[in-house]
């Protein structure tokens, strides 16, 4: 009863970071949970039906707070229909060949495209947007979240910045972007392997609705520039605790 209960704790606190700066929800809750003692059976499929929850929840507060625009076809719009639309392929592809990819071999990649996107961000530079910069990063974030579970918020965040997109609209279109490609693994996973042990499914569900509303009031008051840099630094951060992760086993 006290490990759900800081589980959920846990949770609510990786979705308020996650939908306030777009990433680290699934990357830093992943790895805690599989130290705890759950199976990756469980743990995967759990955290993306929780995240696709709170990227719901996120996403309608990043709305209410004014961080993006997704009332109607806005071009806020269109960046996320363009994430999906690669990101679908992208997660049957990643979920049909996660058991022949050697997990070590993912996380290491993760974790050095992750800092390199986490470095670009904070140079000051004025990046051109281009359509297929948006299609590229879409595709490998998507790969990355059906395969280990994280690192589609640290690429897609700091990607989409760097593609010469505003820091406050990089974070809510990750956020909404996140829900169908959060549905379609937790569903071929549960096709695959069957359902995740569902209370604990519930409970990280539950925390991730919370957590989203709360994280992007955050992001709304957070200054652009400052965004930018905390982004960036995050991602580097987050690649760094992924490498260490394979390197200090």
């Amino acid at each position: 009863m006290i490990e759900s209960f800081l589980i959920f704790i846990g949770t609510i606190i990786m979705e308020i970071i996650d939908s306030g700066l777009g990433m680290m929800y699934g990357t830093l809750l992943t790895p805690i949970l599989l130290l705890i003692g759950y199976p990756v059976s469980s743990v995967i499929p759990a955290i993306l039906i929780s995240q696709a929850v709170g990227g719901i929840t996120g996403t309608i507060f990043h709305h209410k707070y004014k961080n993006a625009d997704f009332n109607g076809l806005t071009n806020h719009m269109k960046i996320v229909i363009a994430f999906v639309s690669i990101g679908i392929i992208a997660v049957i592809l990643g979920v049909s060949l996660a058991s022949k990819i050697p997990d070590t071999i993912l996380k290491i990649y993760i974790g050095i495209m992750v800092i390199i996107m986490g470095l670009l961000c904070l140079i000051t530079f004025r990046y051109k947007f281009k359509w297929w910069k948006i299609y590229l990063i879409g595709f490998i974030s998507s790969f990355n979240k059906s395969t280990t579970g994280g690192g589609f918020g640290p690429l897609s965040s700091t990607g989409k910045i760097i593609c010469g997109v505003d820091s406050k609209v990089s974070i809510a279109t990750t956020t909404l972007a996140e829900v169908p490609i959060c549905l379609l693994g937790f569903a071929m996973y549960v096709i695959l392997n069957g359902f995740p042990e569902k209370m604990f499914t519930l409970t990280l569900i539950l925390g991730a609705a919370i957590g989203g509303i709360i994280g992007p009031y955050i992001c709304s008051k957070l200054d652009k520039t400052k965004l930018k840099k905390i982004v960036g630094i995050l991602a580097i951060i987050s690649g760094i605790l992924i490498l260490l992760k394979v390197f200090l086993k």
